[in-house]
């Protein structure tokens, strides 16, 4: 959240130069992310006041004023319409820098000198505004830099405010912080509401509540013959310093006190109320309604809604509605200050991706007795600024709950934060910071704990307060005395640390992506719907559409991190993700199972002064993949795999003991295009639960044997549709004598050749030709028994 400091003093004195007082606010919890400095993109533009506008004598659409610089006079001529004796206004002097870099010489305009430019905000870079020359406030003294002036330069804290923390999601929040750090009290803006009690409001529009555990409070005003036009530039100015675009007189209104108060706010135009009702309630069936942005939202029972007397105005707490926003036209306003309840705001707001500076303020918990003053002050705003009059009487409907008390031990205190604090500085402490102790005892204290701090809920959070207000740094740290125990691996974290040890030695980084993904996902890895894949466990509560279900396989995850690496010019990149997957079963209860997924894609390194680098292959994964299972004692076969999302003829499916328990191979450039990646990728996904029954880590002796080897050699035609792989199982179950089967040589012309090279050695005597004759003899039978296949000569 953005806060200005100069907003911030009209709360608290400040004392204290910006950058520590960032320091201690980020000591006190509340980060403060970067400070930025606020500078003006003009130099040498004063306030000048002036004192006569007379016409131009040689130009009818030119005026001549008189401007008063601070006991000078000097004649500046204008062409803008909308000067008048006594307006301060900015007037860029001769030798001036102007936002686009103009600078400013004297010029003869109509026969006449001009030594200076009067100014419009767009000149001067505070905005797009050039109808007009901008007309500064009355109270400025003539002469002075303009630059010089509060609010024209100022400090931007930009601060990370904890997401339990709600009541820091205003400025008078943190003004309540910094108040703290310097011993003050943040003081509330002060201002006279005056209200016409001739017109009463519950005369013109009528308040329903049929949730009130939906909506606790609320609380309706009304503005009677305003008019909108542009807000002041000192509002527009801390508007867009918060990160918030100004609209009109009304609406800028709103977010104002929402950023000054942390209240969020919304006005009706009244004309478009149906029947001058206005009623909060939950839908019960599915609704479609536009919202002010356009856009049509599928609402869902449960969902809470403001509607009039016809339909719904606006989603509570999320956004308003197209059929009840102002327009300029706009005369009469209804003015909604509200309490709604966060766990309704934070489904509907999740499940619609709707996220609005009103409903994170709303999800977060706002203060619920503060909801009158917030109305008040925003409609004492906007009389203010668009005239009319504040309707009288009071349209409120209010659920009271009596004030929440914790008892706190001064034992536990000490214990907890393993320091010793005076009875007096904790009760000041937690009064600094609007946390009355309402009763002492001689064991400890109650506090009350006020309606805008949803996040203390026990003592233990007490606690926490006195430690942050006392500073972390004032706690010593001291070592934990206890004995030292062994560490005990089960069997199953000795797989995952064996699995994980050996991938990292394979030069593998390991990457943890949340369980969940977007069910995009299974459609960009052009998964079928009758696959497993696709019977997704949903998520209720969802913290994005992009994780709206659990996910059913890693490779996704691992697919982004690869992308995002590569639009970060990392080019050459080996990751593995170790988690779980998670399904329907036919019951529809959720199934889950662990799984090893590995990537690589690029060059083993960049440059080699001796040789080349070559690029990935499936072969570099594959030769992983089998290391991976050397680990486990395991031995893994391949067959032609049929998923969809691999490159088929650089692929293979993945088993043990004739179990499937994954694939490997190239994902399809259609697929990689879904994830914006340009170059080859390499993976496989294994199911680890499979290799923790089947595997086993025990490590496993022979001798080396003395006795030397035979190799022979053996070539074969064989038809495309034939698997070697089987060739080389059949190869192998001849006889235990055969000590590994390999192929040295493949081509096609007619027909495909195949060339193996088969080694054989006895662990009890040397080999005879014999013996070894005899077994080439039948390696060749078995073979050219298979139809398809023929010896080569």
């Amino acid at each position: 959240m953005k806060v200005p400091y100069e907003w911030l003093k009209e709360f608290v004195v400040m004392d204290m130069d910006p950058y520590e007082l960032a320091k201690r606010l980020t000591m006190r919890g509340l980060e403060v992310e970067s400070l930025e400095e606020y500078k003006p993109a003009f130099d040498n533009v004063i306030v000048g006041n002036i004192l006569a506008v007379e016409k131009h004598p040689f130009a009818d659409n030119l005026s001549l004023c008189k401007v008063d610089v601070g006991g000078d006079v000097l004649s500046i001529v204008c062409g803008a319409k909308n000067v008048n004796a006594g307006d301060n206004v900015p007037l860029g002097m001769i030798g001036a820098c102007l936002a686009d870099g103009t600078v400013l010489e004297e010029k003869e305009i109509k026969g006449i000198s001009s030594p200076g430019m009067l100014c419009s905000e767009k000149e001067l870079g505070l905005s797009d505004d050039h109808s007009g020359i901008f007309i500064l406030d009355n109270n400025l003294q003539a002469g002075k830099q303009l630059k010089d002036i509060e609010g024209f330069s100022d400090f931007i804290f930009d601060i990370n405010v904890p997401p339990n923390r709600g009541d820091c999601s205003s400025v008078f929040g943190i003004a309540r912080e910094m108040g703290s750090i310097l011993n003050q009290k943040a003081k509330m803006p002060l201002f006279e509401y005056i209200a016409d009690e001739k017109i009463d409001l519950n005369d013109d529009v009528s308040l329903e509540i049929q949730s009130l555990d939906g909506c606790p409070r609320y609380v309706l005003l009304m503005l009677k013959g305003i008019t909108i036009n542009k807000s002041p530039y000192w509002m527009r100015s801390r508007i867009i310093k918060c990160g918030m675009r100004p609209i009109n007189s009304i609406v800028d209104v709103t977010n104002y006190v929402m950023l000054e108060l942390g209240q969020p706010l919304h006005a009706f135009d009244y004309r478009k109320i149906r029947n001058k009702k206005i009623i909060v309630k939950l839908i019960e069936s599915e609704t479609i309604f536009r919202t002010l942005d356009g856009a049509d939202r599928k609402l869902e029972n449960g969902d809470m809604l403001i509607c009039d007397g016809e339909g719904p105005v606006a989603i509570a707490g999320i956004m308003g509605g197209e059929n009840s926003e102002i327009a300029l036209d706009t005369t009469d306003v209804a003015l909604e200050s509200a309490f709604f309840n966060p766990l309704f705001i934070r489904k509907t707001a999740r499940r619609l991706g709707l996220k609005s500076e009103a409903s994170s303020r709303f999800e977060k918990g706002i203060d619920i007795d503060n909801v009158d003053f917030a109305g008040k002050r925003a409609a004492f705003l906007m009389n203010k600024l668009s005239g009319g009059v504040i309707a009288g009487g009071k349209c409120e409907i209010h659920e009271r709950k009596a004030a929440r008390q914790i008892f706190v031990s001064f034992g536990k205190i000490n214990d907890i934060l393993g320091l010793a604090i005076e009875h007096h500085d904790i009760v000041n402490a937690l009064e600094s910071i609007d946390l009355p102790v309402v009763k002492e005892e001689e064991s400890g204290f109650f506090v009350s704990v006020p309606c805008f701090r949803h996040d203390i809920n026990e003592y233990i959070d007490i606690i926490e307060e006195i430690a942050r207000i006392s500073g972390y740094d004032s706690i010593p740290a001291t070592m934990p005395v206890s004995a030292p125990k062994p560490l005990k691996w089960d069997i199953k974290d000795r797989y995952y640390f064996l699995m994980k040890d050996y991938l990292k030695s394979a030069g593998f980084y390991e990457v943890i992506n949340f369980a969940f993904f977007c069910k995009k996902d299974i459609d960009n890895f052009l998964i079928l719907p009758d696959d497993q894949r696709t019977s997704c466990v949903n998520i209720l509560n969802p913290i994005s559409k992009e994780y709206e279900s659990m996910r059913t396989f890693v490779a996704a995850g691992l697919l982004k991190n690869i992308a995002y690496n590569l639009n970060r010019t990392s080019k050459n990149l080996k990751f593995y993700e170790m988690g779980k997957v998670f399904f329907q079963n036919e019951d529809g209860l959720p199934l889950e199972y662990p799984v090893v997924c590995f990537a690589l894609t690029g060059k083993e390194r960049e440059y080699f002064w001796r040789d080349t680098c070559n690029e990935y292959d499936f072969f570099d994964i594959k030769g992983v993949l089998e290391g991976s299972a050397n680990c486990f004692g395991l031995e893994f076969t391949f067959e032609r795999t049929v998923e969809p999302f691999l490159n088929v003829s650089n692929a293979a499916d993945v088993l043990v003991d004739g179990m499937k328990i994954g694939w490997i191979g190239e994902i399809s450039e259609e697929v990689l295009k879904s994830y914006e990646i340009e170059q080859k990728v390499y993976g496989a996904e294994l199911r680890f639960d499979i290799i923790l029954k089947t595997g086993t880590i025990e490590p496993k002796f022979k001798p080396m044997t003395k006795y030397p080897q035979v190799t022979r050699d053996f070539s074969f035609y064989l038809d495309d549709e034939i698997h070697v792989s089987m060739l080389i199982d059949k190869i192998k179950k001849v006889s235990p004598l055969i000590q590994s089967v390999g192929i040295f040589d493949m081509f096609k012309k007619e027909m495909k050749s195949i060339s193996f090279r088969v080694v054989f050695q006895s662990h009890k005597d040397t080999l005879k030709d014999e013996e070894v004759n005899d077994l080439q003899r039948i390696i060749i039978q078995e073979l050219t028994a298979i139809n398809g296949i023929t010896l080569r000569n």
